[in-house]
Formats: C-alpha cells, sequence, structure tokens
C-alpha cells in the first residue's frame, strides 16, 4: 500500500514538473510572435493553465454585452483565491502602461461589489500607474504583475499562489500594489 502511494506522489510529481515545462516553453514561444492579437489570446490561454495547475480556479476570457450597444466589456479572465475573486487584465505591449492603460481595469473592479484586481503586463509600469493603483487600494485590493515575474516562477519552480499572496500581502498591509518579492540574482 504505502509503496504504491509512492509511486503515485512520484508519478504525480513528474506529471506535474512536465506540465510546467510545456507552460513554460509555450510561453517562451509567445515572445517570437509578431501579431499582437494573436501573442494577447494565446497568453491568457497560457495564464489560465498556468493558474488551473495550481489549484487555482478560472473562468477563461468572456464578454458582456447589451441589446443595441454591442461588447460593454470584455475581461481576460477571473481567477479565485483564497475565495476572493479577481478579474485578470492581461497587455503585452511594448512600452510601459501608464494610469490611463490600469484604468478601465480599476474601474471594472470598483464596479463590482467585493472583486479585486490582478494586472499582468509584459511591460512595465510608470510610476503614475503605480501611484494611481496604490490610491485605489482604499476601494479594492489590485496588484500590478510583470510577465517577467511570472516567467522567474515557472523557470524557478517557485509556488504561484504563494508569490501571488506575498504580492496581495504588500498590497493590502504595505499599500504597495507592485510588491516584487521574487528578485533575479
Amino acid at each position: 500500500m504505502r509503496l504504491a502511494e509512492q509511486h503515485n506522489k512520484v508519478r504525480a510529481a513528474a506529471e506535474r514538473k512536465n506540465s510546467i515545462e510545456s507552460i513554460r516553453s509555450e510561453l517562451g514561444r509567445l515572445f517570437g510572435e509578431s501579431d499582437p492579437v494573436k501573442r494577447g489570446k494565446a497568453l491568457e490561454g497560457v495564464l489560465n493553465r498556468l493558474f488551473a495547475l495550481y489549484g487555482i480556479s478560472v473562468r477563461e476570457a468572456f464578454v458582456l454585452r447589451v441589446d443595441g450597444q454591442g461588447i460593454v466589456e470584455q475581461i481576460d479572465g477571473v481567477v479565485e483565491l483564497d475565495g476572493e475573486l479577481y478579474l485578470v487584465e492581461v497587455k503585452w505591449w511594448h512600452v510601459s502602461l501608464g494610469p490611463g492603460d490600469v484604468a478601465q481595469h480599476l474601474v471594472r473592479v470598483f464596479n463590482r461589489g467585493h472583486a479585486r484586481g490582478i494586472f499582468i503586463s509584459a511591460s512595465d509600469y510608470t510610476s503614475a500607474a503605480i501611484a494611481s493603483c496604490k490610491e485605489s487600494l482604499t476601494r479594492a485590493v489590485f496588484i500590478l504583475c510583470g510577465l517577467e515575474e511570472i516567467v522567474f516562477v515557472l523557470e524557478q519552480e517557485k509556488d504561484l499562489r504563494e508569490f501571488l499572496k506575498q504580492k496581495i500581502q504588500a498590497a493590502i498591509v504595505d499599500k504597495n500594489p507592485y510588491h516584487r518579492p521574487l528578485k533575479r540574482n
């Protein structure tokens, strides 16, 4: 009985490692994609699989429509972490995001009562965008994340849940929406 349990644990660990490697490889290929729309949609899928791999409940991208108005909102995803819902926005732009770039996602979060927000960007954030998000912490928990942080989590085989919890704690306790708990040496 114990030998079978041990074998199952080893097999599960190997499968998890293969899944992480597959996600890391797929993410790496996206850096060569020149079409920004294809790259963005593919990134959403990669991140959704990554969240699911770490046991984070995911609702994939969706749009809200109003009759006669068409698409009112496009949400890149929703994740549940420790009983809290986080609306996720993903951007793969080549310029740092400013306050106007993060404002639309902040409004989406604010308009949903007890929702929280995660913004993941391949480029950095301007100091004004970070300040805007810091001011908004009085209304909702909101964290900023760099795509390179996600890559580092994968490369170092860190725990994604723990990484996100550290960022969330820094936003709540230290009023720092762009805490960077993982540093490259």
